[in-house]
């Protein structure tokens, strides 16, 4: 059977109030941006698809993805900015207080969130891929100190305009209709991803 699945974002829901975190899939789609934007109107083109022609979909709302081989532009550039300059010993600059959050995922469990997007039984819909946890910017260097093994001391600049401050995506639905979870710890994540840009 042919399937066609699309990698989407957090970004299609846009800055949801805080009080409905973890944000599910059956939240109205308010993107803020062109990119998330874009992504919502490509899934729905696969709905209309599906429901004329009968194709199969699944659609995968990624959280923050990182790991080895990220680039810094984009959503979940920070990893990577914090990994390369970690690895080489520069400063880490958070933006703002440290307070704000994001659900931070490892690629490897996105690719195998991916696998199992292509042989579920329950296509034709949406999945969230994500730990479903917070982390602040200020633990998520706290943690990268622990994957190195030092500790790290952040300076701080003025917040940026138009950052979501609360991100956190629910992933029961992922778990309970795909069996998929996620399963590297973003400690572990971490020190695989600064051990990659060591060696390059």
């Amino acid at each position: 059977m042919k399937r066609v699945v699309f990698a989407s974002t957090a970004a299609a829901y846009g800055d949801v109030a805080e009080d409905l975190l973890p944000l599910r899939e059956e939240l109205p789609l308010e993107p803020l941006s062109f990119y998330g934007l874009t992504k919502v109107m490509a899934e729905r083109y696969l709905a209309l698809y599906h429901k004329l022609y009968g194709l199969d979909y699944v659609v995968l709302r990624f959280a923050n993805v990182y790991g080895e081989r990220q680039g810094d532009k984009d959503e979940g550039g920070v990893i990577s900015i914090f990994a390369k300059r970690v690895a080489k010993g520069e400063p880490l600059t958070i933006f703002g207080d440290g307070g704000q959050t994001r659900d931070f995922i490892y690629a490897g469990d996105i690719a195998n969130g991916i696998v199992h997007a292509l042989t579920t039984d329950h296509a034709n819909t949406a999945y969230n891929l994500s730990t479903q946890t917070e982390t602040s910017l200020n633990d998520l260097v706290a943690i990268f100190g622990k994957a190195v093994g030092q500790e790290l001391r952040p300076t701080h600049q003025s917040a940026r305009e138009g950052d979501i401050y609360r991100s956190m995506l629910a992933n029961e639905k992922a778990k309970t209709s795909m069996g998929w979870q996620p399963e590297v710890s973003l400690e572990e994540g971490l020190r695989r991803t600064v051990t990659y840009f060591a060696s390059i």
